[in-house]
């Protein structure tokens, strides 16, 4: 009883402990105490053995309720990015991402239905489903990513499961998109704006392309031309075809293009939240799923 035994043997190891070695062998069993006590509060100690009572409701309450205390003198001590999880940082990250591209997609639909760029009337005119898919998608994105960033914060599941049953749709809704350019553009463009041109558009339709790409009927200004001060069969203009083509050709492209590099940006926003949303903090080392956090009680 009077006597301790080191590792390693030796006097100096092994002899009768003066009070000035029990004060530092006290210490040292106190902070093995609180590291226990920290471990145990997160899950992770290695030495300890759960027991029949610990699978039982009053068992995990008071793992759960360690775990609390715990956080919550970590919160009060310490800057929240050095206590946040790797789970955490990614889905803010994600977040964060999610709500930039969308944004940005929502402002440039924005600019094409208020008249901003060149040639809106004609993308509005001809292509107004596609600008209502982007701009739905991207008012939907940034409805999902402030939904996922207050769950973040507020480290709810119940917030981020939401945020990520919601990006489902906005992946289908970017896609559609790209989709729907894609196929026009590469399914004999020059043939259907041609019979377009002929059987389907309006005069106002006519005029509009006319007016806006400077050119007077399709092949040439006698043929299928509308004709106004602009645009008469005499005149010195170019038909339409050339550069009514070329026009298609880029806007479909330039949309198919974006959406289509939009598809694994949200792909790995998309995976970010499946894996990460139940690691958003280390409740589940310690408590059962479903538990409230600290900051909620």
């Amino acid at each position: 009883m009077g006597t301790y035994h080191g590792a390693a043997g030796g006097g100096a190891a092994a002899g009768t402990m003066t009070p000035n070695s029990g004060r530092s062998f006290d210490a040292r069993d106190n902070s093995s105490s609180r590291s226990s006590a920290h471990n145990l509060a997160i899950g992770t100690d290695r030495n300890y053995n759960m027991t029949q009572t610990d699978m039982t409701l009053e068992g995990l309450t008071e793992r759960w309720n360690a775990y609390q205390a715990w956080w919550a003198k970590q919160y009060k001590e310490q800057p929240f990015y050095r206590i946040w999880t790797r789970s955490k940082w990614v889905l803010l990250f994600s977040a964060v991402l999610l709500l930039g591209y969308s944004g940005a997609l929502f402002a440039v639909s924005l600019g094409y239905m208020l008249g901003h760029f060149e040639y809106s009337a004609v993308v509005m005119e001809f292509h107004s489903n596609l600008i209502y898919l982007a701009m739905g998608g991207s008012i939907l994105g940034m409805i999902c990513a402030l939904v996922g960033l207050i769950g973040i914060f507020k480290e709810n599941r119940i917030w981020l499961s939401w945020y990520t049953i919601v990006l489902w749709p906005v992946f289908a809704i970017y896609i559609s998109v790209g989709y729907i350019a894609f196929r026009r553009a590469k399914n004999h463009l020059r043939v259907h704006l041609k019979d377009e041109w002929i059987h389907s558009y309006s005069r106002e339709q006519r005029l509009l392309v006319q007016r806006q790409l400077k050119c007077c009927g399709f092949q040439d200004p006698t043929y299928f031309g509308e004709y106004d001060l602009r645009c008469f069969p005499m005149i010195n203009l170019p038909g339409c075809l050339h550069k009514y083509n070329l026009y298609e050709d880029k806007v479909l492209t330039t949309a198919w293009t974006i959406s289509f590099s939009l598809a694994p940006v949200q792909l790995f926003v998309m995976i970010a939240a499946l894996m990460c949303s139940n690691h958003v903090d280390g409740m589940l080392r310690s408590g059962r799923p479903g538990l409230k956090t600290f900051k909620e009680q």
